[in-house]
């Protein structure tokens, strides 16, 4: 029997969070996995927020935390095996990990929705909620259906300035889309930049190699580049930058310190607003 509570419209916000704050507001969270090889540490201390009507992309390789932070926003990860030790995970201004399962449920699908791969049909665009998370939507889709996905998601955020989370390995789908970027690689944000400054002057060596790999028309005939090596097992990630092995600017500190997400700015001391870099020699990436 359908009960008051089911029909009472939940109110909308559109406008952001509770105290003007971003629509979501994800804060040093951590997700492990208890194997029986051991402990995964699929995602390290990350923090990103989204206001409405923002894209944020969240790139990276397979295996870098993006799709696991994903589903630990939407309260779909199993556990056991999966644990959430630390972390909040705001949505307008509420802590959503410490709300009971029912009041999740109320803003799972209907406030906050996750579509996956062939999007276009699995969005209902009846149904609009204030935050979608698209997670690798034009994956092994032609260009024309990709344009079409990605027409389709910008339509709907305009109409109704939703929130939205796009997440992808193929930067060449989000340079037009997004307003702002974070990196992700071994469960950690290694850089984050509003999307031109990302692309004009990328601050990490890992983002440098994502988009060096980028097949360029005044390239034709070259050999593609690509990053050495294979991202980490993360039962056993490398001490130090977890990049270092692949980084073709690691040095020793590289392989002994975990580097701290900083602020990046200008030669000068300027700021550049929005951009912070894990790496201790991004003054050397970004200014080159």
């Amino acid at each position: 029997m359908t009960t008051i509570e089911e029909v009472t419209p939940v109110p909308s916000p559109r406008d952001g969070g509770a105290d003007g704050g971003p629509l979501l507001d994800v804060r040093d969270l951590h997700v492990e996995f208890h194997t029986r090889e051991g402990v995964v540490r699929a995602v390290n201390g990350v923090n990103y927020s989204v206001s409405a009507g923002e894209t944020l992309a969240v790139l990276g390789e397979s295996g870098s935390g993006k799709s696991v932070t994903a589903q630990a926003i939407m309260g779909i990860l199993d556990m056991p095996p999966a644990k959430i030790p630390q972390g909040e995970i705001r949505f307008r201004g509420q802590d959503m990990l410490t709300m009971s399962a029912e009041e999740r449920r109320k803003i799972r699908g209907r406030r906050i929705a996750m579509i996956f791969q062939d999007a276009l049909s699995s969005l209902n665009p009846v149904l609009e909620p204030d935050l979608i998370i698209a997670d690798e939507p034009t994956t092994a889709l032609d260009v024309t259906v990709q344009a079409q996905v990605m027409d389709l998601l910008a339509e709907l955020q305009r109409e109704y300035n939703m929130g939205l989370i796009l997440i992808t390995h193929d930067l060449g789908v989000v340079a037009d889309v997004a307003d702002k970027i974070a990196v992700m690689y071994a469960g950690r944000i290694v850089e984050q930049a509003p999307v031109h400054e990302l692309y004009k002057r990328p601050a990490h060596p890992y983002t440098r190699g994502l988009l060096d790999s980028i097949p360029r028309l005044d390239q034709k005939g070259q050999e593609l580049y690509a990053i050495k090596g294979l991202p980490p097992n993360l039962l056993r990630v490398p001490t130090g930058c977890a990049f270092n092995p692949r980084c073709p600017k690691a040095q020793d500190i590289c392989r002994t310190e975990i580097p701290e997400l900083l602020a990046v700015t200008e030669r000068d001391g300027g700021e550049l607003p929005g951009r912070a870099s894990a790496c201790h020699f991004w003054k050397e990436t970004i200014h080159g």
